[in-house]
């Protein structure tokens, strides 16, 4: 098996599971409780939100169970979040004209989007809204204003069609920790018509979306890297423990450790992530 590459951990969060040699030949499915976690994406993006409420729209009232050993294996997470940034850090000098590109998104990612950044990584089409996404628990519709200011990826002009199921989505993908300005939109009676969540019920909201430029959060965050990766570390078993007992059901519980871990672990990305947008220089193809 390769060492893994930062276009490896794009195709890993788009669900591509299969190992490779160093040449790129396909060699198997990988076994690996990490690595063959076909909805990672799930779990990555869950981590990066405040509090659990994102968890229990998932694992509660979505049915779809979230992966402990994303904060078990703690290095391994990390480069899959750098990896993909890298990516988008490597795109950060080309100039694009403007455009416009839609998501089905969860009603309850909303309060996120007021706050006024992404929590979580965004992935939307430069089609139309992919009504295949839209299996939530009450829908709302985005249009994504996408101008060369904000770092985002393009999976066309990554991956090939053999490595991304959703290739002819159009998709492109936004970091975290991205500002944006937000903006109510008028439903259309066709999206009301066409588009349903998974109780047959149709958007709740449309709502126009404009990224900005990535902040430096090193001018904001008074903890230091050092500092934010000791808690982490020391934090992640307990962590770990509290997303299986949300798996199994448990809502009773205090999860406030687990909110102050993953508040730590967000700040250490949001300084990662500065780092390599503002001292890109040397980022290159692996």
């Amino acid at each position: 098996m390769q060492k893994r590459k930062n276009i490896d951990m794009l195709r890993f969060y788009g669900g591509d599971v299969r190992e490779r040699t160093d040449d790129g030949v396909l060699i198997d499915t990988c076994k690996d409780d990490l690595w063959s976690d076909k909805t990672a994406y799930r779990t990555l993006n869950a981590l990066l939100f405040d509090g659990y409420e994102n968890e229990k729209e998932r694992i509660f009232k979505e049915g779809n169970k979230l992966n402990p050993v994303f904060v078990r294996r703690l290095k391994d997470t990390i480069k899959i979040y750098t990896g993909i940034f890298k990516l988008m850090c490597m795109e950060k000098q080309k100039k694009v004209s403007s455009f416009r590109a839609r998501r089905v998104d969860r009603k309850n990612s909303l309060n996120a989007y007021e706050k006024g950044c992404t929590q979580s990584f965004v992935s939307c089409s430069k089609g139309g809204y992919g009504t295949q996404f839209a299996n939530k628990n009450q829908v709302i519709l985005l249009e994504v204003e996408v101008s060369g200011e904000s770092p985002y990826i393009d999976f066309q002009q990554k991956l090939t069609e053999d490595e991304y199921i959703y290739y002819n989505e159009q998709e492109i993908l936004f970091p975290p920790f991205l500002p944006l300005k937000i903006e109510e939109l008028a439903l259309t009676k066709g999206e009301k018509k066409m588009i349903k969540d998974m109780h047959n019920n149709p958007p709740v909201g449309k709502y126009l979306i404009q990224p900005g430029s990535f902040p430096d959060y090193r001018e904001i965050i008074k903890s230091s890297k050092e500092e934010l990766y000791q808690r982490i570390l020391q934090g992640k078993e307990e962590a770990s423990l509290c997303l299986e007992k949300m798996n199994a059901g448990d809502w009773c519980s205090d999860y406030r450790s687990y909110e102050n871990w993953k508040k730590d672990f967000q700040d250490y990305l949001k300084l990662l992530y500065s780092d390599l947008w503002y001292e890109n220089g040397d980022i290159k193809e692996d």
